[in-house]
Formats: structure tokens, sequence, C-alpha cells
């Protein structure tokens, strides 16, 4: 058993295999999902878990070459906003509107989606190399 990190098998296995500039998403509970894809639900109940939980367990075990949000979630969720720009540190921030968002995203290597219930609350993370 692992004693700490991640325990969710699928997230582990989907954190493995990614490569260099792979590209992940962490979505909020109404993010428009492709039928096709590589989508880890891990909805429970509204806000469980939040989107923040979600990227915080993430960015202690993925090198994070580069972030994209949509650019309304400045304005729609600024408290997310600001604590997302506190977890992924000096990684520069892609800030693109929501259609282009969703478009941008749909080869993405895997999904995460959260519980999160506030608006525009997802993230784009680009995988970097830890060597």
């Amino acid at each position: 058993m692992k004693k700490g990190g991640i325990l969710n098998p699928a997230i582990c296995s989907l954190l493995a295999e990614l490569g260099q500039s792979d590209e992940l998403l962490i979505v909020d509970a109404a993010y428009p999902l492709p039928s096709d894809g590589h989508v880890i639900d891990l909805t429970l109940t509204p806000g469980i878990p939040r989107l923040l939980d979600v990227l915080r367990a993430v960015s202690e075990e993925l090198v994070i070459e580069a972030v994209a949000v949509p650019a309304e979630i400045k304005e729609f969720s600024p408290r997310i906003y600001q604590e997302i720009l506190k977890i992924v540190g000096d990684t520069d921030i892609d800030e693109i509107p929501f259609h282009e968002f969703k478009e941008q995203a749909l080869d993405v290597k895997g999904i995460i989606r959260s519980a999160e219930f506030s608006a525009y609350a997802s993230v784009r993370l680009v995988a970097g190399s830890a060597y």
C-alpha cells in the first residue's frame, strides 16, 4: 500500500503515463466531457473534491511546464484563480477564452473531473521533464 501522495489508482496511472508536453485537464463538475476521452470522474457531492484539492495533489507529483485557464475564471471565480496562481508558483499561466480553451483541450491525455461548482474552474496542465 502506498503510504502517501495520490492514492487513486487511476490518477496514479495517468500521471505515470504523462511524458514531456503531454497535457492533462482538471475540470469543474459542469465541464463538457468528450465521449471518447480518458476521464477520471471524482465527483462525490457538490464541492467534494474541490478543484483546488485535486490541483494541489497533482502538482505535488507532476512536473508542470505550463498552465492554461479559461480567461473568464478571473471574473467569475477570482478566489479560485488566485489560489491556482499560488499552487503553480512561478509557472506561467495562459488565460484563454473558454471556447478556445475547450477546443485546445480536445487532444489532452486525460481529464480529471472534480466536484467544483464554481464557474470556469478548470485548468490545463502541460507536463514538463524532471531531467
